[in-house]
């Protein structure tokens, strides 16, 4: 037998012997907090510090949230670019918000080593709305549009939705 061949039937032996990986586990989940909750992207329904970009945080019933996320080189150097024609670095959510736009933080964090975004968005918000049908949150900063994409475990979307609403 070749040597290639022993080491693809190693290969496919090591496939087999172990399980699939953890990121096959990541899905919306929903951690419920004293006084709010968070919507993240993770592999467990414990609360660790394995939470996944973005991220949403709300206090119950205030009908507004935080997004956090992973900032993007793209991210970046739009913010980037804003600075340098002195603009503000606004938020237009797709589709757009009847409260218009909110302002975008970007912040380096040195226990992941990585840039963060974060704004404010309303709970109610037609952007949200759409996200909880598609998985796909979509923003623009400056010319520059912006998406982030995960769908498996939508469901937990409008749960987290239900502890953020203000009472109608």
């Amino acid at each position: 037998m070749s040597s290639a061949a022993v080491y693809g039937l190693c290969a496919a032996s090591a496939v087999a012997w172990f399980p699939a990986s953890a990121a096959d586990d990541r899905r919306w989940r929903v951690f419920e907090q004293d006084e709010g909750a968070l919507l993240a992207p993770s592999r467990s329904d414990e609360a660790t510090d394995d939470v996944g970009s973005p991220s949403f945080r709300c206090k119950a019933k205030s009908g507004t949230m935080a997004v956090t996320g992973d900032a993007s080189q793209e991210l970046r150097n739009a913010v980037a670019d804003l600075l340098r024609s002195n603009a503000y670095p606004q938020v237009e959510m797709v589709p757009a918000s009847r409260f218009g736009q909110t302002l975008l933080s970007v912040s380096y964090s040195e226990a992941g080593s990585v840039w963060e975004y974060s704004f404010d968005l309303d709970a109610d918000a037609p952007a949200f709305e759409a996200f909880k049908r598609s998985g796909r949150l979509t923003f623009k900063i400056g010319k520059t549009t912006i998406r982030e994409e995960f769908k498996i475990g939508l469901e937990n979307v409008a749960k987290f939705q239900s502890i953020c609403a203000r009472p109608k």
